[in-house]
């Protein structure tokens, strides 16, 4: 669904209190889209396209303008033309239909807002006729509000340092929906990747057992506080920690336990442990340990995280024990505030009595006005209120699942409440085998693509993967084409694309999650391995810096 392809006309143009009289846009809520005219010649020759090729209105904009640009206009300026007046309330954010139009691949799209020249849109404040050659009269009752261009660029930042300003450009009344959204999603996605460099620590460090609890019958609570006066590394929702613990004449026992909550002022890491009968470390945990004693941790890290940056429906899907991760992840889906998409909740446990964290979770999504809740009990018991503690009994099945996501869901996108197809979702799967073979099988059946179905597996899974992810402690990396070599360390938690930013260089990106490929480079030396993994095959010898690890020892790229 697009309007992007539009005719130029040479007459009046009417403009109602929405925009042009009986113009129809397709998603946008924005009223108006204004392109000034030399960008058709500078991108013309950035492209290697010929000028006659795009006649006016290409780029999809009602009105080209001439005298104004996105570098002197700022968010809040009042734009006179003719007889009707405009507020400006934000860059064009170009999506895969610029792309398209232009007949470029979608990597275009982070050079067209680094350069600021993406056009800009406007709010009727009042209606009025529009004619060729009109003068166009701007005023600026907000000097100190950012530029049009500045704001596209900020939109790219990676840096802590910019989240004052796109804050505070958050607070413009005038900015337009589309871009607070993009303004949000910028802020979360800045601040998950300074919960990865915040309080980290290389190697086993020192903790003490400060208190353990029960959940419910075979799940124990073990809260965990460092041995020192340093703070915590932040978790990013979803990550897990890897435990060692010792006992006298007993060899160390390393495992790897999801982090169900965390609490910073009281640098205090909740860890939630299924007891498992004849499990040498849940069996240390439950029986030998004792508040006081000594427990050693790594960081936290996984890559099966929350991604709080997207707009699409969020699902989170748990069984038994795998509803650890999925807390922090509901927790980290709260923390968005207004503008965060819907969520479905889909829970299995056995009964209201083996239901973990029953209250913690109903006290959360309490506090969603936009939350589908669907709880199984396998068995339930005869005091288990059906709406109250549950709402399903027995288990999902795919027929279930096909009626939750197989039809539309409204989706209030850029200030417009829209009808979104259900596949366009975001799912989080864990707990046993067969519980996400279920939910995969059926979600893909839908149309769900299987880039949008994360999972996390425990036990068996998690052991050989924190032994694999043992090899590799730390790489030399080397960025050819720079002339730069850094160093990778496992604890850092940091992809190539994280590891090259840190060193100081820029190399392209956009999605940061192995799907659109602008990242892809030359690998000369050394492999890689990936988490998650690319949408698409790769060429031999080209890897995806913004999901790829070193699986050597050195590295070297063409960056």
């Amino acid at each position: 669904m697009t309007s992007i392809v539009r005719d130029p006309i040479e007459g009046p143009l009417q403009i109602g209190p929405e925009g042009p009289v009986d113009n129809s846009t397709a998603v946008h809520t924005e009223h108006m889209l204004a392109f000034p005219a030399a960008h058709y010649d500078f991108w013309t020759r950035e492209l290697g396209v010929a000028r006659d090729a795009w006649n006016w209105a290409w780029w999809g904009e009602n009105l080209t303008v001439d005298g104004v640009d996105e570098e002197m206009l700022r968010i809040g300026d009042l734009v006179k033309i003719g007889t009707a007046e405009f507020e400006v309330t934000s860059p064009r954010i170009p999506c895969f239909k610029v792309a398209w139009r232009i007949g470029q691949p979608d990597s275009i799209l982070l050079r067209m807002m680094e350069t600021g020249r993406v056009g800009f849109h406007l709010a009727v404040l009042k209606p009025g006729l529009v004619s060729l050659g009109d003068a166009i009269e701007v005023s600026s009752p907000q000097p100190e509000n950012i530029t049009v261009a500045d704001l596209s660029r900020l939109l790219l930042s990676t840096s802590i340092e910019s989240v004052e300003q796109l804050s505070a450009t958050l607070a413009i009344p005038a900015l337009g929906k589309k871009a607070a959204g993009a303004v949000r999603r910028r802020i979360a996605l800045i601040e998950d990747r300074e919960r990865m460099r915040v309080g980290r620590w290389r190697g086993w460090r020192r903790f003490i057992l400060a208190n353990a609890n029960d959940e419910v019958e075979g799940i124990r609570s073990f809260h965990l506080q460092p041995d020192d006066d340093q703070p915590l590394a932040p978790p990013a929702p979803g990550q897990f920690l890897s435990v060692k613990t010792q006992r006298e004449g007993e060899p160390d026992l390393v495992r790897t336990w999801s982090i169900s909550d965390v609490d910073l002022q009281r640098r205090l890491y909740r860890i939630s442990i299924k007891v498992i009968e004849g499990g040498a470390g849940s069996r240390r945990m439950d029986k030998q340990l004792q508040v006081g004693d000594a427990i050693w941790c790594r960081p936290p890290a996984g890559q099966f995280v929350l991604n709080r940056s997207g707009h699409r429906r969020i699902a989170l899907f748990s069984a038994g024990i795998g509803v650890t991760p999925m807390i922090m992840m509901l927790k980290g889906y709260i923390e968005r505030g207004q503008g965060a998409p819907p969520l479905v909740w889909m829970q299995v446990a056995v009964n209201g009595r083996a239901h973990p964290f029953k209250q913690e979770i109903s006290a959360l999504l309490a506090q969603l006005p936009d939350v589908r809740r669907i709880i199984y009990y396998t068995r339930p018991d005869p005091a288990d209120r059906v709406g109250v503690d549950y709402d399903r009994a027995g288990r999902p099945a795919a027929e279930d699942l096909r009626e939750i996501f197989g039809a539309p869901y409204p989706l209030n996108l850029f200030g417009r409440e829209l009808p979104f197809p259900g596949q366009e979702t975001e799912a989080y799967v864990c707990g046993p085998e067969s519980f996400q073979d279920l939910v995969r099988d059926s979600l893909l059946a839908i149309g769900v693509k299987p880039a949008d179905i994360r999972s996390e597996a425990f036990v068996v899974k998690r052991a050989a993967n924190e032994g694999q992810a043992a090899l590799i402690e730390k790489a030399a990396v080397r960025f050819i084409r720079s002339g730069v070599t850094a160093e990778w360390h496992a604890d850092d938690g940091q992809t190539l694309l994280d590891l090259a930013e840190a060193a100081g260089l820029s190399p392209a990106y956009a999605c940061r999650s192995g799907l659109c490929q602008s990242c892809e480079c030359a690998i000369m030396a050394g492999a890689v391995q990936y988490d998650p993994q690319p949408s698409v095959p790769l060429e031999s010898g080209k890897v995806l810096i913004c999901c790829a690890r070193p699986a050597t020892n050195v590295i070297e790229l063409d960056v």
